[in-house]
């Protein structure tokens, strides 16, 4: 009897371990709250791709510059809006420049440094047909006219007395570096589409002329500097020569240069 007693009791409390049977309701119930428990927690396909694709993605570009009127463009330039002026452009310049754009100033200021820079050979010209300087020997044969006898003359009244084939040439060869501007960039060949003949904007200083390379270890800032004082020089010489122009042709309009023409 005491035998079957300890039996008992060995199997009780073996049976207090065994794990307890769930209903089949109550195990189906609990599956599918820990699938959509696991649902809610994993992204579906679709959205795993589309957070991938956010990381990828490239930042959004810089906001575009600001578009700046002509008049604002020109008070950027040198020579613009700084003490040259006196700090102040007239306003009929601004008025002038606000009926075209920055593309139209920098056309305006290419012109005007090339116009500067031959009224400075022409300044030069003018002193040296004051002082009588001139090439020696025959300026045309076939004419009989030597650079002497053109000397002697007043120089407008010498340059509309050159032979045609004299002035055919001045004019080729200006035709030729207008050519080289309007096709060059950076002194290299631009093809066609690009250049200006095809329509693009001529800017200033798009062809360097350095044959020397004087200015090639300046800083910004000197090439600025410079920039300002050939721009200042070339529209001093512009003056220059047109009151050559009118003391040679008008006699009494430039009173300090009376005399100098015959």
């Amino acid at each position: 009897m005491k035998s079957v007693a300890v039996v008992l009791a060995l199997l009780g409390s073996a049976a207090a371990f065994a794990p307890a049977k769930l209903p089949r309701a109550a195990l189906s119930r609990a599956l599918r709250a820990e699938e959509e428990a696991a649902a809610e927690v994993a992204p579906a396909e679709g959205e795993e791709g589309a957070a991938e694709e956010e990381e990828e993605a490239p930042p959004p570009p810089p906001p575009p510059p600001k578009v700046l009127t002509g008049s604002e463009y020109l008070k950027t330039m040198p020579g613009g809006d700084g003490p040259e002026t006196g700090g102040q452009i007239p306003a009929t310049a601004l008025w002038i420049a606000d009926i075209g754009t920055p593309a139209t100033m920098d056309f305006f200021r290419a012109a005007e440094i090339k116009h500067g820079r031959i009224a400075m050979f022409a300044f030069g010209g003018w002193c040296a047909a004051i002082a009588g300087v001139h090439f020696p020997g025959m300026l045309s044969i076939s004419e009989g006219i030597s650079f002497a006898d053109v000397a002697a003359q007043n120089p407008v009244d010498a340059f509309f007395g050159l032979p045609a084939a004299s002035t055919g040439q001045i004019a080729f060869f200006v035709s030729l570096l207008e050519w080289f501007d309007m096709t060059h960039k950076d002194n290299e060949f631009v093809q066609g589409g690009n250049n200006v003949l095809s329509g693009n904007t001529l800017k200033p200083y798009q062809n360097s002329i350095d044959p020397w390379g004087l200015m090639k270890k300046a800083t910004p800032a000197q090439l600025e500097a410079n920039k300002l004082k050939e721009l200042k020089n070339g529209r001093l010489a512009m003056w220059g020569v047109l009151s050559m122009t009118c003391a040679a042709t008008i006699p009494g309009s430039v009173p300090p240069l009376a005399g100098l023409f015959n």
